[in-house]
C-alpha cells in the first residue's frame, strides 16, 4: 500500500482575437506528483515517467531515475521516480480558420527518486492542431520538439502525435 499526492492546475488564456473572431489562446500547465513512501514501496510499473505525450522532445517515460546494471554497472533502463514536477505553456494561433491552429510550446520537469529537484530538464518546439469536427471537439496535434536542457541519459524524440484533449 502507498499513497499518491497529485496536484495540477491548467489556465487557458485569450491573448488576442482576430476580426473574425479566432482567438490566439495561452495555455500554462503546472503538475506537481509525490509519493511519499519511498522508492522501495512502490512497484515500477506505479511510478512517476514523463516523456513523449506528457513531456514533448523527449522519448516516451524516459524523463525518470535510470536503473544500474548488474552485469556492467552502466546506467540502464528508467525505473520511474516517486516525485514529479512539470511546468509548460503553449501558445496557439488559428490560420486561416479556427479549424487550423500553429503551437509553440515550452515543457520543463523532472522525476526523481526522492521529494527533490536534483536535475531539471526543458524543451521547446512547435506544432499544428487540426480541428476536425466530424472525429472530435478535440484537436489532432502534431508536434516537433528540441531538447534544450537534458541528461546524458535521456532519449530524444522528435515527432509526437496526439490527439490535444484539454486537461
Amino acid at each position: 500500500e502507498y499513497t499518491e499526492m497529485r496536484a495540477e492546475h491548467s489556465v487557458f488564456l485569450s491573448v488576442y482575437e482576430s476580426f473574425a473572431g479566432a482567438k490566439t489562446v495561452l495555455r500554462l500547465k503546472g503538475e506537481v506528483q509525490w509519493i511519499p513512501q519511498g522508492q522501495s514501496e512502490v512497484p515500477v510499473y506505479e511510478r512517476f515517467y514523463l516523456g513523449g505525450q506528457s513531456f514533448r522532445g523527449f522519448d516516451f517515460r524516459t524523463i525518470s531515475p535510470k536503473g544500474v546494471r548488474a552485469d556492467n554497472g552502466e546506467v540502464g533502463d528508467p525505473v520511474g521516480g516517486i516525485f514529479s514536477a512539470f511546468a509548460g505553456a503553449e501558445i496557439q494561433q488559428p490560420i486561416l480558420s479556427e479549424d487550423l491552429a500553429l503551437a509553440l510550446f515550452v515543457d520543463s520537469g523532472t522525476v526523481e527518486r526522492e521529494f527533490a529537484v536534483n536535475t531539471w530538464r526543458v524543451s521547446a518546439g512547435f506544432g499544428i492542431r487540426l480541428y476536425v469536427q466530424q472525429l472530435s471537439p478535440a484537436p489532432l496535434a502534431f508536434d516537433f520538439g528540441f531538447p534544450i536542457v537534458k541528461e546524458d541519459t535521456d532519449e530524444n524524440r522528435l515527432f509526437t502525435f496526439s490527439v490535444d484533449l484539454p486537461l
